[in-house]
């Protein structure tokens, strides 16, 4: 089903329907209760939902041009421009996003809050947050609580606590030492993992420091780590050589090297895991002739071949799917156990493995969503019904996408 999304006012930035479903009065927490009466859950300034505010947000890449769309509503507003991106991370409700200037926080108004056995989905109104002036920013990561900007010039990464950013309050809480080089620190249980470089600018090894920069756990070998990828089991790291796992149980910190299988000789390492948010299953391309799946509960890796190149893939975390843009333009469902090819549709153009803007998979617990940058749209498919197009969104712009409210 095609469908063209109107264009809606500025106005709409300041609107608290804004990618919610608005629950009735009295379903959720919307006055602030008094200090000695905090309702479970209670966050300040914001509306609980029965249902997750699920929603898009769309960029330009050249211009940083932006919108958000809601998947509830279909509404959409325009989000603000950025100025050229180099990079978006999302991080809970915010989305970080790399300019020459540095990183800019934005608040999609909309996310999940998990506390294992059960979830709390709350909005609030969208809009920027602030600015992070670092020199030579360059990976962002966080864990919903705490995001960490790395200074690759400086050898340093700056920590910004979530409680301040929802305050609108945009200080460095914390820092954590290196040298430089194109490394990260990735916020983990109140810890860090922190690159130490290698040869040259890349990194060599990880290690995990404490709030106060002290080290808990000694460096463990990571060559040229390319991106990582949190799971419920715990950290992941892609390396040259496989993934390094980082864990953690009652403040002890542990590594563990998955390896890539003995007959893997020859075919390209993972460089983009992508996952299911909060599963333990990861996926990226491997080379002109298949897909990486990694089970991080199973601590092991599967290599399944594909008919065609790969451009984009992602885990769905069910044992069952692994989906995988073929550089014709097909999406490609994998089954992991099996390594079969169990449905593919062609979806887009055909596209380069190697263009500077490829499409992108973002999976949730219902569907999936298919960026085509050519195409300015975005597809929204049931993965669980034969790769049905549930809807077609027309876009500004599908250079960079990200699923909100999750």
């Amino acid at each position: 089903m095609q469908r063209t999304i109107p264009k809606l006012p500025l106005l709409l930035l300041g609107f608290p329907l804004l990618l919610s479903a608005c629950a009735a009065s009295g379903t959720g927490n919307q006055t602030a209760p008094g200090a000695d009466a905090t309702p479970h859950g209670y966050v300040a300034g914001a509306q609980e939902n029965p249902e997750p505010q699920n929603g898009l947000l769309t960029f330009d890449r050249e211009t940083g041009a932006s919108q958000l769309l809601s998947l509830l509503t279909d509404e959409t507003t325009d989000a603000g421009t950025f100025g050229p991106v180099d990079a978006v991370q999302q991080d809970g409700r915010y989305a970080l996003v790399t300019t020459q200037d540095g990183v800019k926080v934005f608040d999609t108004g909309a996310w999940t809050v998990d506390h294992g056995d059960h979830v709390h989905y709350y909005s609030s109104t969208p809009g920027p947050v602030g600015d992070i002036t670092i020199p030579d920013a360059g990976v962002v990561a966080g864990d919903g609580s705490s995001i960490a900007v790395f200074s690759e010039s400086g050898g340093y990464a700056s920590i910004y606590k979530h409680q301040d950013l929802d305050a609108r309050k945009v200080v460095e809480s914390a820092r954590i030492t290196s040298t430089p080089h194109q490394g990260m620190v990735i916020p983990y249980e109140g810890h860090f993992i922190a690159s130490t470089a290698g040869d040259g600018t890349a990194p060599g090894a990880v290690e995990v420091r404490d709030a106060g920069d002290h080290t808990v756990l000694s460096e463990q070998p990571c060559a040229g780590p390319s991106s990582h990828a949190a799971t419920r089991v715990g950290v992941v790291l892609a390396c040259t050589d496989g993934a390094l796992l980082i864990t953690e149980d009652g403040g002890q910190f542990a590594a563990e090297k998955i390896p890539y299988p003995a007959d893997a000789a020859g075919i390209p390492p993972a460089t983009r895991l992508e996952h299911r948010k909060g599963s333990n299953e990861l996926s990226a391309p491997a080379g002109d002739g298949g897909v990486w799946h990694l089970n991080v509960s199973k601590r092991s890796w599967k290599y399944l071949k594909t008919p065609v190149p790969v451009a984009a893939a992602s885990a769905v975390g069910d044992s069952k799917r692994v989906l995988a843009l073929g550089v014709d333009g097909s999406l490609m469902t994998l089954n992991p156990s099996s390594g079969e090819v169990t449905a593919q549709a062609p979806m887009i153009a055909p596209v380069s493995a190697q263009a500077s803007t490829l499409p992108q998979l973002r999976i949730d617990a219902g569907r999936a969503y298919l960026s085509d940058p050519a195409g300015s749209t975005v597809r929204e498919i049931d993965y669980a019904d034969g790769l049905r197009v549930a809807r077609t969104f027309d876009v500004p712009a599908a250079d960079i996408v990200l699923e909100t409210g999750q």
